[in-house]
């Protein structure tokens, strides 16, 4: 009998296993944390939890964070999780901006808006504004969204409208690097007449609605191609 690589265990049959004991499955020895903490394997997992009756729903109050079974479509509340967040700030303060693939891209509104991704089952997060201008990101002006590239890497994408343009850029999960890429020429996309939705994907598209204040008949939807990366 040939061997049976350890990757194929860990995406088919450990990805259907509860978040809870994939969690204690790292412990076992350092190959096993990490390939458990792989972005791929996270993705696979949310899927599988997502195709199957282990479903959870976070919910988020002024005053605490809890999760919750979802089990035949209704909420069980007898085995609810409270959970932190990781970062030291009123909850007042959190906006959730995307969700994909387990992720959630949460913006921490204050006097410099801070860009946080987090993944809730593992409290693990990252700070996207870390090292960067206190304008990086601007939660009343600027959009974005979570996609899986053809390579099988999370990214973000982060549209940062100011009064001179438009300028798209990327995260990639697996360099920890941010890329520019190029927009859309004409039109007055930059301007704050427009307010712009966060993406939602939909056949390997990013779509973000870009409804005009005043005149309706001047809205338009910016369409992100996540395979060819362009607009």
């Amino acid at each position: 009998m040939e061997p049976f690589e350890f990757e194929i265990f860990a995406h088919e049959i450990l990805s259907r296993l509860p978040s809870k004991c994939v969690g204690r499955f790292k412990s076992v020895c350092k190959q096993w944390r990490y390939e458990l903490s792989s972005s791929i394997f996270s993705i696979i997992h949310s899927r599988r939890m997502y195709n199957s009756e282990h479903r959870k729903l976070i919910t988020f109050t002024a005053s605490s964070i809890y999760i919750d079974n979802l089990i035949g479509g209704k909420v069980d509340i007898c085995q609810r999780k409270f959970i932190f967040f990781p970062v030291d700030t009123p909850l007042s303060n959190l906006m959730i901006l995307a969700a994909q693939y387990g992720l959630l891209l949460m913006c921490i509104q204050g006097p410099s808006d801070q860009l946080i991704l987090w993944n809730p089952t593992t409290n693990k997060f990252l700070n996207l504004c870390h090292n960067k201008p206190k304008s990086f990101f601007d939660i009343k002006a600027d959009a974005v969204g979570i996609y899986l590239d053809s390579l099988n890497d999370v990214k973000i994408l982060h549209l940062q409208r100011r009064m001179d343009g438009v300028v798209p850029r990327v995260y990639s999960m697996n360099t920890h690097e941010w890329k520019t890429l190029s927009f859309l020429k004409g039109s007055d996309y930059a301007s704050l007449l427009y307010l712009w939705s966060n993406g939602t994907l939909c056949n390997n598209v990013l779509y973000f609605a870009s409804p005009h204040y005043w005149a309706p008949h001047k809205s338009y939807m910016i369409a992100f191609d996540v395979v060819s990366e362009t607009f």
